[in-house]
């Protein structure tokens, strides 16, 4: 009975730590690696899209702040010509 335990442990040792079982070992860590640079890989993508979203956005921003600016200065032009216009019809009816 000693002798068969023996064997076990020789024979489990020499699997465990064998050509098979460093295969094994390679195999796994080797797997490991490769979600890890999917996942590195998916997150990439995940910042670029947002880094390009944000350079759209910001483009899109200054656009509009533009558009807005003139949109201001159309107006206050509007408005004097409001105000003119409301004081010479003012002064004609005085007439």
């Amino acid at each position: 009975m000693s002798e068969n335990i023996t064997t076990i442990i020789i024979t489990t040792i020499s699997v465990l730590f064998g050509a098979g079982g460093w295969k094994f070992y390679e195999f796994l860590i080797r797997n490991k690696r490769e979600k890890q640079k999917e996942d590195k890989s998916e997150q990439t993508i995940y910042r670029d899209d947002l880094i390009a979203r944000v350079e759209r956005l910001e483009k899109d921003k200054n656009e509009q702040t533009e558009e807005l600016m003139k949109v201001k200065v159309e107006a206050a032009g509007l408005k004097m010509k409001v105000e003119f216009l409301e004081r010479e019809l003012d002064r004609i009816k005085s007439r």
